[in-house]
């Protein structure tokens, strides 16, 4: 054989393998794809029958109630009134909070999320999302370190967004025993929700922040939701110029932590300000 035809063999042989190579790889592609598709396509059917189980599920009990209230008005004890319309109340808020996490989305996506910041005072919302999220008899025994006057710059309904995802996230997957506190970090605000719970496998860390994952035993999921409320959570604290991230709680159980910004100090009156050089109004005399 002459060197032409082994040269010319062995560019034979390159080209059959480069060829092979293609093939293969194209094919590797055409079934990642397949797969990604097969994903997307039940994640979507898991997230409607998700959402329609959470949606169902207030839309129930307000409809419920509201029915024995219109046949049996007249003849309810007033205490049970009050005990039926507080129930419906809880549960619109709690399906207007399901709706508002289904709308965000597309929001924080597209970032088209509007924001109006101002001074919130972060311990009153923190109290209020603790009364809402953890009522008497639910066996979780929930409370707030946060002292008064601590002040941010933030959008307080989206606050109290985030603060509500981390205290339901708490209830449904933490221990028995859940704590709202916080400190001041450099020129954030340190927030942290921990409980006493088994805590956040290795694992399953990184899928907690996306959206639709919940972490589960085996194939089954553990407890109800959209799979939405961290991811919610993480993208609003970014959006507010803070964070939202996982620790490990010693000896057990979970810390969720959420950082905004502090309010500024107000600003210095100055000497010829009219708040500075108006006379102080003299007492009547009589």
């Amino acid at each position: 054989m002459s060197i032409w035809s082994a040269i010319l063999m062995a560019i034979a042989v390159l080209a059959i393998g480069l060829a092979s190579y293609s093939v293969f790889t194209a094919k590797r592609r055409e079934e990642a794809a397949r797969t990604a598709a097969e994903r997307s396509e039940m994640i979507k059917n898991e997230f409607v029958a998700m959402v329609s189980h959470e949606l169902r599920t207030p839309l129930t009990s307000i409809a419920g109630f509201a029915a024995m209230l219109i046949d049996s008005w007249e003849t309810l004890d007033p205490a049970e009134v009050t005990e039926f319309l507080t129930i419906v109340n809880s549960q619109s808020e709690h399906l207007s909070d399901l709706v508002e996490d289904i709308l965000v989305i597309p929001r924080i996506e597209t970032g088209r999320l509007p924001l109006d910041p101002e001074d919130v005072d972060l311990s009153e919302l923190a109290h209020r999302v603790n009364d809402v999220t953890f009522q008497p008899g639910m066996g979780k025994e929930a409370s707030v370190a946060i002292p008064g006057g601590v002040r941010v710059r933030a959008d307080a309904r989206r606050v109290q967004q985030v603060l509500r995802n981390l205290a339901e996230n708490a209830k449904k997957f933490g221990g028995d025993q859940i704590l709202i506190e916080g400190a001041f970090l450099g020129d954030h605000y340190l927030v942290v929700v921990s409980d006493n719970g088994t805590g956040v496998p290795d694992e399953e860390v990184s899928r907690i922040f996306q959206q639709f994952e919940q972490i589960a035993e085996g194939n089954q999921r553990i407890g109800s939701g959209t799979g939405l409320g961290l991811p919610i959570a993480r993208e609003l604290a970014r959006a507010m110029g803070g964070d939202v991230w996982y620790e490990r709680r010693f000896p057990m159980g979970s810390r969720f932590c959420f950082t905004i910004p502090i309010a500024p100090p107000p600003a210095p009156l100055e000497e010829n300000s009219p708040e500075r050089t108006a006379a102080p109004e003299r007492a009547p005399r009589f």
